[in-house]
């Protein structure tokens, strides 16, 4: 009787445990939930209407009012109604860009909304119609000519043009129409030299983050002119410009090509590498206070200014919103959980932009984030605590564990995307990461003395001379034998497999970590804990 009531007890203890540690992540399953939503929502559009997911939105929260004595009950019906409003905003999203266009030549008034780019005979932009009944974004070509390179974010133009759906490019395997589509285009048009002109157009149209994403654009060509302006040019200038601002029309295809082979990729796209170290010098500046209010707010502040500058990548948006909840977590004196921040960031993003789901940049960003969280202390714990404590070794092995945990989340995808799989990611990031630290402390110092231009000049020789190290490495690993492996070919069915299988050979790892090396942590433990 006495050990059954043991046995009894013991499993009891257990299910609290198991229970008490998934409540500890309650916004990792209202995004779960909510993604599901989008997907459905995406994949029924035309059949249910926006009208009818709000309608069972509605019916899934009177129930989960009306069953609050019912703990599981109401369980449920918050998570359909997380459903129902994912697929709710997914559907409001997809009516707002599937508008019907006029046919033939239709006049209207526009504002330019990116940075024009010239390629061969066009100017490419993005155009907001301003003058219909709702704002319409356009993927527009102007034929090159000094009127069209004189554009810039901001400007007004009246034309008359055809305004036509976007569609796929005769022969191409890439959803081109789809792509504009959850990018929020509801047409593409050409521009003859006659077809417009220059006008000033009211911005009041716009949405209010519209404008100020129009006066950030601003911001940048400024500082990218700072740049350049210091003397920076070439594959120097194209580096700096994508690391530092999120501008990557710089970069040559036979760098981003060397970046892409090596598996250094990362480094040249905003992201938590990028913002950490923006938020820690800023830290650095209030003398490390951002737990006192004032000094939060001007901390985060910043970094958001700086996610506006650089276009709102996901990404650099992903990461601000990560450390907007830790911040405020710490300013609270709360425990920080990183699932839960992920989360967050998750549904914030979703919230404003459900379409962003299918971003590739997106679901790259989660899912890297999401394997660090998850795999990175298993794998640091492969190797015993009594060689990774050595300082050099734990920087290594510290910065192995990091890579390989983001590889194993983002490999499936870049192969289901892009075909490809990057053999010495390892070496490339050893050269990459660390050089891309120096690069952006350097920028943020170069910013802070500006009042010195000799320490300014000197700062930004340094800088040159990282980032040709950085290029030269990158390439040098690109052009080993057999640095990539291309023409993969995978579908959706075969993706999820690899993450089944990732995921099973991650947990067969950590049975044989426990099996071989148990005893040895166990002591280890023993010895950290006499020490202290």
């Amino acid at each position: 009787m006495s050990g059954g009531s043991d046995d009894s007890g013991r499993c009891h203890i257990c299910a609290m445990k198991t229970n008490g540690r998934i409540q500890l992540y309650p916004v990792l399953r209202i995004a779960v939930f909510f993604a599901a939503g989008i997907i459905v929502g995406e994949r029924c559009y035309g059949v249910l209407s926006a009208t009818v997911w709000l309608s069972a939105l509605v019916v899934a929260l009177v129930a989960a009012f009306a069953l609050r004595r019912r703990a599981v009950a109401q369980t449920v019906a918050v998570f359909s109604a997380c459903v129902m409003l994912g697929g709710c905003l997914a559907a409001v999203a997809l009516s707002r860009v599937d508008v019907s266009l006029p046919e033939g030549d239709v006049a209207y008034s526009a504002v330019v909304v990116s940075r024009p780019v010239a390629v061969g005979k066009v100017v490419r932009c993005d155009l907001m119609i301003t003058d219909s009944r709702r704002p319409v974004k356009v993927k527009a070509s102007f034929y090159r000519d000094d009127r069209a390179e004189r554009l810039r974010a901001g400007s007004g133009v009246r034309a008359v043009s055809v305004l036509e759906r976007p569609c796929n490019y005769d022969g191409g395997t890439f959803d081109y129409r789809r792509y504009l589509l959850y990018h929020g285009f509801s047409a593409t048009t050409f521009l003859y030299i006659n077809d417009w002109h220059e006008a000033v157009i009211s911005l009041e149209r716009l949405s209010y983050a519209g404008r100020v994403k129009i006066a950030a654009l601003s911001v940048r060509e400024t500082l990218l002119g700072r740049l350049r302006d210091m003397g920076i040019d070439g594959n120097a200038y194209a580096v700096l410009a994508a690391m530092t601002l999120g501008e990557r029309v710089a970069m040559p295809d036979e760098l981003g090509d060397d970046y892409s082979v090596s598996g250094a990729l990362h480094v040249l796209s905003l992201s938590g590498l990028h913002l950490s170290i923006v938020y820690a010098m800023l830290s650095l500046l209030f003398f490390g206070r951002c737990r006192r209010l004032p000094a939060f707010v001007c901390v985060i502040g910043a970094v958001w200014t700086y996610v506006f500058i650089a276009g709102l990548p996901v990404s650099a948006v992903r990461s601000a919103v990560m450390l907007t909840v830790y911040s405020l977590v710490g300013l609270l004196n709360r425990e920080r959980l990183p699932l839960n921040a992920l989360a967050v960031a998750a549904v914030a993003v979703l919230v404003v932009s459900p379409l962003d789901f299918y971003d590739v940049s997106f679901q790259m960003s989660f899912v890297s984030v999401l394997a660090i969280v998850l795999l990175y202390r298993p794998i640091y714990r492969l190797v015993p605590r009594r060689v990774s404590a050595k300082p050099v070794v734990g920087w290594v092995w510290g910065m192995t564990a990091v890579s390989l945990a983001a590889q194993i989340g983002v490999a499936p995808l870049v192969a289901f995307y892009f075909g490809r799989f990057s053999c010495y990611f390892l070496l490339a990031n050893f050269v990459a990461v660390p050089a891309a630290a120096a690069v952006l402390y350097g920028v943020v110092l170069m910013a802070v003395m500006w009042w010195l231009p000799s320490v300014q000049d000197l700062l930004c020789r340094a800088l040159v001379m990282v980032v040709d190290f950085m290029n030269g490495g990158v390439s040098f690993v690109a052009s080993l034998p057999g640095a990539s492996v291309d023409g993969i070919r995978l579908d959706v069915v075969q993706l999820v497999m690899v993450y089944v299988l990732a995921a099973a050979v991650c947990l067969l790892l950590r049975y044989v970590r426990k099996m071989c090396w148990g005893r040895a942590d166990s002591e280890d433990a023993d010895m950290w804990k006499g020490r202290n």
